[in-house]
């Protein structure tokens, strides 16, 4: 039988979401980082930004992302903004992954399926 517990994110006493180790698994040496999951509301609230927003506010998703769950390393949004594309690609897919509960290879797999679709579409 499904149960209350298995349905909802671990928070500690104080109500917070609690974070988790993850291995990047797409960045050489696999390094591992602390992530927080994002609850169903701040991932649509970031993506319909994404969606709905200037050319501005769909630039900063994936900053938007690590920043609401990025435990450790701390980086601020300046260190942010100049990451290195693929680790913050990797951060970003890890936050999804324990967000949603799927692989990492399900994430991408995802991603790269959506970004095909909409290439289709500009054709």
């Amino acid at each position: 039988m499904l149960t209350k517990e298995d349905c909802l994110f671990e928070r500690d006493e104080e109500g917070n979401l609690i974070g988790r180790v993850v291995t990047l698994e797409t960045l050489e040496g696999k390094p591992e980082v602390k992530v927080k999951p994002l609850t169903r509301g701040k991932l649509m609230s970031i993506f319909q930004k994404a969606k709905d927003g200037s050319e501005e506010d769909k630039s900063k998703t994936d900053i938007d992302v690590i920043v609401s769950g990025l435990v450790e390393p701390v980086l601020s949004e300046k260190d942010i903004e100049v990451l290195k594309p693929s680790y913050a690609s990797a951060i970003v897919t890890a936050i999804i992954s324990v967000s949603l509960g799927i692989s990492q290879d399900k994430v991408t797999k995802s991603a790269q399926d959506i970004l095909g679709a909409e290439a289709e579409t500009k054709k």
